[in-house]
Order: C-alpha cells, then sequence, then structure tokens
C-alpha cells in the first residue's frame, strides 16, 4: 500500500515536471515572437485589401484590411508567405517590426481575363486567337509612340516604326495585309474607336489586346479586315490615395553613318567622271580646288540629342468609387539637328460601382507639337566643295562672291540645283501642332438577373494646324539671283462621334455557361480643312497678313463627312467547361457606298475543345490546360475615300467653242467614278493549340492561319476615250497571307531569383491571287527622276522589288558591245545585266528581285529580379526581306549632289576587282535602272531594350515613410547585328508617288533610328 502510494506520488511528480517544462516552453516561445507591422501593396504602390499573410508551416494567419494595413505575431526568423489574387506570391523572412510588402503581378494569372470586342472573357472559354501586352511590359521603356511598345511582343503582329524622327508613328500589320490601300487596323481606347493610338502616353496604358482572327474581329465588322487593337487604360483601385512618380532622363546617338566623299575625294570622283565622259573639268574641283572651301554636311548635322519623360499619377478609391488622374510630359530632341518634338498629356478615369448600376469615365487630353527636319539626306544637297556658311557666317550654297570668282555657278562647281539641307531646316519656321481630346463615358444598369443595358458615348476631337514659312534666304541654288519667301499654313478641325448601346445577357444554367450580346452602333467623322499658299511676304514676316492678295497663290480646303451605322450579335456557350462556342455576326452601313451596296453582313464562328477537362485526361500531367481551337469569320472593309462614287464637277474647266476656236470657262465633270464599288472581304480561317507543361511554368500558344482578302479596291485606268484621266477603283483584286504563330512563356523561381523568358516567332506567306485584269502595279519611286522599284503582281508578294540581275562589271568594251543591251550603251566598267533569254538585254530580262516583307519573325523577352535587383531584356528580330537602299543610287550615279566615299574604288583598266562600276556622270551604261545592285538584306537581330533597376530596401523605405523607391538604367537599340549598310534596317515605308503600301522597305534617305541611354527614377508615396 506504501509502495503503491509512493510510486503514485513519483508519477504525479513527474507529470507536473513534464508540464512545467511545457509550459515553460510556450512561454519562452511566446517570448521570442514580435508583432510585425506593414502595408502590402502592388508595384505602383496601391495598397491591396484582402491580401493573405501567413506564417509559413502554420496556421497562424490574417488579411490585410482596405489600406493593405496587416499586424501578425511571428517569430524572428520566421517565414512569412503574402499572396494575392493576380499576383505572385512573395515569402519574406521577419527580421524586424515594420515590413512593406511590394508585389508583382502574375502574368499567367492576368492572362486568365482577356480584353475582347465589347467585353472580356475567361481565357479557358476563348475560342478566337488574341494576343495581350500588360502594362509591366509597356511601361519599362520610353516609347515616342506607343504602338512601339507592342514591337516582336505579339506573333504575327508586324510594327515597323518610320523611322528614327522625334514623334515619328509606327506602321502595324497583322498577319500581313490584306488590302492595297494605307489601311491600318481598327484601334479600340476605353471603348471609343479611333484610327491611332499615337495621342495615347504609353505609361497610361494597362493592357493591350490584339485581336487576330475574323471569329475574334467580326464583332467590329468593316473596319476590322486589317485586325483589331484594343487598348484599356489603367484605372484607379480601391484604397487609400497613391501617388507615383516616374521619370528619366538620357541621351541619343546615330548608329551608323554610311561614308560619304570629303571634298578630296569628291574632286577626284567628279573629275574622273569627266575625264571619262569627255567633257571637261569644272574649276572647282581642279585647277581651283581649294580645300579650304568645303564642308562636311553630314557630320554637321548630327548631334547628340536629349529625350525625357515624366509622369505623374494620382489614383484610388472609396468603397463605390474609383479614380486616376495622370500626367505625362515627353520631350525629345532629334539627333539631326533642328528637329524636336514635345507631347504632354493628361489623362483622368473615374468608375462609380453602385449596386446594379455601374458608369465609367474617361477623358485624355494630348497635345504635340512636332519640329521636323524633312530635309536630312534627300538628293542634290550641298556639295563638299562648297561651305555651309559664308565668311560672314550666313548659311549659303554659293563661295563664289567670297573667293572673288566671277565664273558662272554651273560653271564653276558643276550641273545641278544643290541646296544647303541643313541651312533651309535651320532657317525655315515648321511647326505641326495638334491638340487632341478623346474620350467616352459609359453607363450600365443590371435590369434582370444576368441582363444587363449599357450605353457607351464616345467623342474623339482634334485640331491641327500645319505651318510651314521659308524666308528670303539663298540657300538653294536655282540659278536666280533671289530664293522668294513662301508661307504654307494648315488648320484642320475633326470630329469623330460615337454613340452605342448593348444588352448583354450572362447566365449558368448547370453545366450550361452562356453569354449573349446584341447591340447597335452610330458612328460620325467630320474634317474640316483650309488652307493658305502664298509668296513674297512683306519684310519676311511669316503671318497670312504679311502678303497682299496677288500672291495668293491658293487656299486649299475640304469638308468630309462619313457615317457608319451597325448592328450585331454574338454567342458564347459553353458545356462542361469543355465544349465552347462562338457566333458573331454584325450588319455594317457605310455612308461611302450608295444605298443599294451601302450594307455588308459579316459573319464567324469558332469552337474550342478544353482537352484536358476531360476524364480520359485526369491522370495526364504532363501537358495541362490544353486548348484545341478552330474558327473561322468574313470581315468587310470600306477602304474608299470619301465620295468617291459621286462624280465631282470642276467650276474652273474651260472648253475651246465657236468658229474662233475661243477657249471659254465652265463647269464639266473630269474625274470618272465608280458608283458600283462595295464592300472588300476577308475570310479567315484559323487553327490554334495551347497546353501548359512542367508544372505551368511553361506556356504555350500555336496558330495556324490562311487569311483570304476578296473584291479588294484596285485602281484601273479606264481608257483615254473616256475622257478621265486619273484611275478609278473597281472590286476586283484579291491576296492571300497564311502563317504560323508559336508563343511561349517560362517562369520559374530559384531561391531568391525569379525569372520569366517568353518567345514568339511567326511566318507569313503573302501573295497576290488576283488583280482583276489591271496591269501590274508600279510603285517603290526612290529617285526624283522616276526611277521605281517594286512591282505588285499575281502570284508574288504585294510591292515586291522588281528589275534586273546584276553579273558583275563588263571588263572589255567588246563584251559590252556583244551585249545588245537595248536601254544603254555600256562600254568597259559599267554594269553587266543578265540575258536570260539570249536575245539581247531589254525588259524582258527583269526579274522578281525579293519582298520587303519579312517571312519570319521573333522575339524574346528577359525578365528576372533577385532581391532588390531586376533586369529586363528584350530582343527581336526579322528575315527574308530585302531594302532597297537609295543612297546607293546617289551615292554611285547621282551627280547632283555628294557621293559616297567608296566611289573611289570605282572600276578603272588598273583597277577591275572592284563591285562598284566606273565613274561617269552621262551613264551611258544605264547603270543607274533598276537593279538588285541596290538591293540588301534586311535582316537584323537587335537587342530592343535592356533594362537594370535596383529598389530601396523595405526597412529604408519604413523609415522614410514612402511607398517605393527605384532607380534604373535603360538602353535602347543597344546593338544590332545586320549586313545592312544604311543607317539602320528598320526603313518603314516612303510617301513618294502615293499609296505607301507599295513603298515598303524603299529606304529613301530615312532619318536614322537611335541608340538611346537613359537614367530614370520611380517614387511611390
Amino acid at each position: 500500500m506504501k509502495l503503491s502510494k509512493l510510486l503514485k506520488k513519483k508519477c504525479q511528480h513527474r507529470i507536473f515536471m513534464l508540464m512545467m517544462v511545457w509550459l515553460a516552453g510556450i512561454a519562452v516561445g511566446h517570448a521570442q515572437n514580435i508583432t510585425v507591422s506593414g502595408v502590402a501593396s502592388d508595384e505602383s504602390g496601391i495598397p491591396l485589401a484582402g491580401a493573405n499573410i501567413i506564417v509559413k508551416g502554420t496556421t497562424n494567419g490574417t488579411q490585410t484590411d482596405f489600406d493593405g494595413n496587416f499586424s501578425i505575431s511571428a517569430a524572428k526568423g520566421a517565414t512569412l508567405v503574402v499572396s494575392y489574387l493576380g499576383y505572385i506570391t512573395k515569402e519574406i523572412t521577419v527580421s524586424g517590426t515594420s515590413l512593406n510588402v511590394s508585389l508583382a503581378e502574375d502574368a499567367s494569372q492576368l492572362d486568365e481575363v482577356v480584353i475582347i470586342g465589347y467585353g472580356s472573357q475567361k481565357k479557358s472559354d476563348l475560342t478566337g486567337s488574341v494576343a495581350t501586352v500588360g502594362a509591366k511590359d509597356i511601361e519599362k521603356y520610353t516609347y515616342n509612340d506607343a504602338s512601339q511598345a507592342l514591337q516582336g511582343k505579339m506573333a504575327g503582329v508586324n510594327v515597323q516604326a518610320q523611322g528614327g524622327a522625334p514623334g515619328a508613328g509606327s506602321v502595324i500589320t497583322i498577319r500581313g495585309t490584306g488590302t492595297f490601300s494605307n489601311a491600318g487596323p481598327l484601334y479600340v481606347i476605353d471603348g471609343m474607336i479611333t484610327g491611332s493610338m499615337s495621342n495615347i502616353n504609353p505609361g497610361d496604358i494597362a493592357t493591350v489586346s490584339v485581336l487576330k482572327d475574323a471569329s475574334a474581329t467580326a464583332i467590329y465588322g468593316s473596319r476590322a479586315a486589317n485586325g483589331v487593337v484594343i487598348i484599356t487604360t489603367k484605372k484607379g483601385k480601391k484604397g487609400k490615395i497613391s501617388i507615383n512618380l516616374d521619370t528619366s532622363f538620357g541621351f541619343q546617338s546615330v548608329i551608323n553613318e554610311p561614308q560619304w566623299a570629303d571634298a578630296t575625294q569628291y574632286a577626284t570622283i567628279v573629275n574622273r567622271s569627266n575625264d571619262a565622259d569627255g567633257v571637261p573639268r569644272y574649276p572647282a574641283n581642279d585647277t581651283q580646288f581649294d580645300p579650304n572651301y568645303s564642308s562636311n554636311l553630314y557630320d554637321d548635322s548630327f548631334r547628340s540629342a536629349s529625350v525625357s519623360n515624366t509622369s505623374l499619377r494620382l489614383s484610388g478609391g472609396g468603397e463605390h468609387s474609383v479614380y486616376s488622374l495622370s500626367l505625362n510630359q515627353f520631350d525629345q530632341e532629334g539627333i539631326i539637328k533642328f528637329s524636336e518634338f514635345k507631347r504632354t498629356t493628361v489623362r483622368a478615369n473615374a468608375g462609380l460601382d453602385k449596386g446594379k448600376f455601374k458608369m465609367e469615365s474617361t477623358i485624355g487630353l494630348t497635345r504635340t507639337v512636332n519640329n521636323p527636319n524633312p530635309y536630312f539626306n534627300k538628293e542634290r544637297n550641298l556639295l563638299p566643295t562648297i561651305r555651309l556658311k559664308n565668311d560672314a557666317g550666313e548659311w549659303s550654297a554659293d563661295d563664289r562672291a567670297d573667293r572673288g570668282i566671277t565664273t558662272a555657278y554651273g560653271a564653276f562647281y558643276g550641273p545641278g540645283t544643290i541646296a544647303n539641307e541643313l541651312g533651309i531646316a535651320a532657317l525655315e519656321e515648321r511647326e505641326n501642332t495638334i491638340n487632341n481630346v478623346l474620350g467616352n463615358i459609359s453607363a450600365s444598369y443590371e435590369i434582370l438577373e444576368g441582363l444587363t443595358y449599357k450605353l457607351n458615348l464616345g467623342m474623339e476631337a482634334a485640331s491641327r494646324n500645319n505651318f510651314t514659312f521659308s524666308p528670303d534666304a539663298q540657300v538653294i541654288y536655282n540659278g536666280t539671283n533671289k530664293a522668294t519667301s513662301q508661307l504654307n499654313e494648315t488648320n484642320t478641325n475633326s470630329l469623330n462621334t460615337l454613340v452605342e448601346q448593348t444588352l448583354n445577357y450572362s447566365k449558368t444554367f448547370g453545366k450550361h455557361k452562356v453569354n449573349a450580346l446584341a447591340g447597335f452602333t452610330d458612328q460620325k467623322n467630320n474634317s474640316r480643312s483650309l488652307g493658305i499658299v502664298a509668296i513674297n511676304a512683306t519684310n519676311g514676316i511669316s503671318t497670312a497678313g504679311a502678303f497682299s492678295k496677288d500672291n495668293l497663290q491658293s487656299a486649299p480646303g475640304e469638308d468630309i463627312t462619313s457615317t457608319i451605322q451597325s448592328y450585331f450579335g454574338r454567342l458564347n456557350y459553353t458545356f462542361d467547361d469543355k465544349y465552347l462556342l462562338t457566333a458573331s455576326i454584325r450588319r455594317d452601313g457605310s455612308s461611302l457606298f450608295r444605298e443599294e451596296l451601302r450594307f455588308g453582313q459579316f459573319p464567324s464562328f469558332a469552337l474550342g475543345w478544353n482537352l484536358s477537362n476531360e476524364k480520359f485526361m485526369e491522370n495526364f500531367d504532363a501537358l495541362t490546360n490544353i486548348k484545341l481551337r478552330a474558327g473561322y469569320g468574313e470581315i468587310g472593309s470600306n477602304n474608299i475615300n470619301a465620295y468617291d462614287i459621286v462624280p465631282t464637277i470642276n467650276l474652273f474647266s474651260t472648253y475651246v467653242l465657236g468658229d474662233v476656236n475661243t477657249r471659254i470657262s465652265g463647269n464639266a465633270v473630269t474625274r470618272g467614278t465608280n458608283s458600283n464599288a462595295f464592300w472588300e472581304t476577308t475570310k479567315t480561317t484559323n487553327f490554334g493549340l495551347e497546353f501548359n507543361a512542367l508544372n505551368s511554368r511553361l506556356s504555350v500558344t500555336m496558330d495556324y492561319f490562311i487569311k483570304k482578302s476578296e473584291d479588294i479596291l484596285v485602281d484601273i485606268q479606264l481608257p483615254l476615250y473616256t475622257g478621265f484621266s486619273n484611275t478609278i477603283p473597281f472590286n476586283r483584286g484579291s491576296i492571300q497571307n497564311k502563317g504560323f504563330e508559336f508563343l511561349a512563356t517560362y517562369a520559374d523561381q530559384i531561391g531568391d531569383l525569379n525569372f520569366s523568358v517568353t518567345g514568339n516567332f511567326s511566318t507569313l506567306d503573302n501573295e497576290v491571287t488576283s488583280l482583276g485584269g489591271q496591269a501590274p502595279i508600279i510603285g517603290g519611286g526612290f529617285t526624283s527622276n522616276g526611277l521605281r522599284g517594286t512591282r505588285t503582281e499575281i502570284g508574288q508578294p504585294i510591292g515586291s522589288f522588281y528589275g534586273y540581275v546584276t553579273d558583275g562589271i563588263y571588263q572589255t568594251n567588246d563584251e559590252a558591245s556583244a551585249a545588245n543591251d537595248q536601254e544603254g550603251n555600256p562600254i568597259a566598267g559599267d554594269l553587266k545585266f543578265k540575258d536570260f533569254d539570249g536575245d539581247g538585254l531589254n525588259p524582258d530580262d527583269r526579274r522578281f528581285l525579293g519582298s520587303p516583307i519579312p517571312n519570319f519573325e521573333y522575339g524574346i523577352n528577359i525578365t528576372a529580379d533577385y532581391k532588390n535587383f531586376d533586369l529586363s531584356l528584350f530582343f527581336n528580330g526579322v528575315a527574308g526581306n530585302k531594302i532597297l537602299n537609295s543612297t546607293k543610287y546617289r551615292g554611285y550615279f547621282d551627280f547632283n549632289g555628294n557621293y559616297l566615299a567608296d566611289a573611289i574604288n570605282a572600276w578603272t583598266p588598273t583597277n577591275t576587282n572592284t563591285n562598284v562600276p566606273r565613274n561617269t556622270q552621262v551613264d551611258s551604261g544605264f547603270n543607274r535602272r533598276m537593279s538588285d545592285f541596290y538591293l540588301e538584306s534586311g535582316a537584323y537581330f537587335r537587342l530592343r531594350n535592356a533594362q537594370i533597376g535596383y529598389s530601396l530596401p523595405d526597412d529604408v523605405m519604413d523609415k522614410i515613410k514612402l511607398q517605393k523607391i527605384r532607380l534604373y538604367l535603360s538602353a535602347t537599340n543597344l546593338f544590332t547585328i545586320s549586313d545592312y549598310s544604311g543607317y539602320y534596317p528598320e526603313v518603314g515605308r516612303n510617301s513618294r508617288g502615293g499609296t505607301s503600301l507599295f513603298n515598303a522597305g524603299v529606304d529613301e534617305g530615312n532619318y536614322p533610328t537611335p541608340r538611346t541611354f537613359q537614367l530614370g527614377l520611380q517614387v511611390s508615396f
């Protein structure tokens, strides 16, 4: 009994001791815990309400409040896991009592909701081909045009800058060109339909969705034949006020400079030419050559130019409202002197959400002031044997007076009209100013559960002033003693209004999910302009009032109005999250066509299969989220100018009447028309495949498309007996584009290193399949003497290069004579062209020489962050295209300006191992004819953008009471691998001779694209 009691007491004592040790451990554990407080926000510093914070390995957790604040108890050294829907989860080690967490947007989750026409859709339910780019990929870099932010980031979307001039725009082509006009894609900015995205600040963009196939674009009908670009701007988020500042400053410089002859080289080349042509040498290059009277026009034209960009954003929201206000100032000097561009943008967005009622409004105000230098690198520029300025320091094109020379200009310097283009740019006043207002207000109300009515009212108003004044200044030698002042000024006001009404029904019935849309839209465009052209101003005053009425040359003006009314509907149906159907139809009526042909119907349908949701795929983990897509659609295009179908009366016609053949003034129809013009139609078939792999770290999207454009308007010349000399558009052409697109993203985390790699490529086969009996279209003008380089013909890509094939250089006169050249009279030293049919060289020996359209394009985007450092690299390139380098024409064959330095290496009887033909100004062998001598590969691979940044640590931010401070260094066009000998292999389209589509890839002295370095600062309050 005593023993049992003793054992019992010992047992109780041990239990008591164990309990004390356990309680002590708990007490010690609690004693080591600390209270961690902080704020969770996004990368812009906007608080995240409802973010989850949990101590890793425990159930201890909390959520942030409305202002993003949180407080949690955790031990030092513990790991906090912070997560929020749509953002990348972050793990942070507890080291103090204060902790501010910034979460990055998760691109893979953002893609779950895709912006489409008139709404949005879960990516898993999407059946069309839609490419997206988010703000994170746009706001890192500085662009003078927002469309450049899309370059290389989307498969099947070609973005080509129109040179590197300040404020230069870009040409966007989606899945190849399907028309013979300059029409581009349709742009929709926050619900407002417009024709460009050049007036928007790139930093204001939240997302860009590009609708590529007809099943996605058909909802927009007539203007969607060339694709649709949908832009949504940044909105406010509910929470406390957030202020974000992003400012950068940098410098630009020219990347590559062709070498032009100096005065000595020029004199040698011209003297050699004169000797070969049997004409006397000109004194300026021979007996009176003086190197003290010389210039280097190109070296004096370039400069290191500044670029600055500053954005300030204020945003926030309450329980039922959000708001955002942004201001941006972008200033860019040109790397060519006397060129600059400024853009000021203000944007205000507001939203109200109160039960069943929602309202959104956005308004953007943009002012651009462009001072271009359009004279750089043009034909007939100043000879290097003439100074840029005379002894008095004035811009000049003639040194004879200062040299005491009385010989006639042409007899002294040589033939031609010679311009001091740098002097002209300096003395001339040029300013293109545009004030643009674009905005809309929309309101929606849920009438019944799932049934919502929406009214959208949009407006775009713009005023443009295009002003040029050329003073009396002798900087062009034209055989006269005095230049003439001239004023050209045009004011244009335009107004674009949009009224849209839609009904949307969205409902889920068990396994059935239905979304139906019906709507009506009415859009009206009006543009009115009035200008003045006058000469001989009084005292050089650059206003219209300084010109007498006798000196008024013309007063051009026009008033153009067009309207479109549309009815549309769409059905999205999903069964069991496996089987998807999208069908849409739009009926458009355009005032550009006569009443009987005014309306066009544009249907589309698409099917999708979420293969991974099938039961037989449950145990297949190698690939997930597998989806197959297929679609077909028809979309239209009203690519005809306003009033082209209506005969116009010339009020100032004359006709010879009476027995004495007197010319009488009167009214007459002098311009032919085609009143039967109707809609162009594009039919697209698309097949797509999507899947994820490697535990969703890798996502892949592939598409194959066939895009056939029919009834394309072709300008046809009527027989002269009709009395009309103008070309008239008829629906007779057709074009086919085929291609494959691939996009893949890999994202992973290794310790503190987070990284992602996105790559895309696309192939394109463009072919003209019909011209409706019209002769081939000739374009691609690259000289002022009428030489053209492109030919659009059945079986070839649009604007293909066409001409002779070179085959070396004739080494003897006998060899040259044997060629039987019907267009030239060559001798030894002239270019040798291939005679394919053996009957002598003639125009039948011309061949297609290549296409300006790349058949392969690609882009690689790499992002990484390690602790407080981040890195972004973006590469892109093209292959398979040609560039017509017209500088070779000017540098070897045009005697009215300087020569390339390489012309000194021309063929001579003692220098036969060369590819440069002999120096001649007469050019009896017609070396200058269009041939592959001008063509070069347009392929390139470049590091388009690079940026490295450093964000100050959270503990520093806590002390200075700021959300974020980030320093970054950016570079644009850091390096480019290319064989092109011109300034830059991205040449865009020139406008010589009309439709620039047929001038693609023709580099007519394009403004060089610069290399840019910028240092920036981002601060969030």
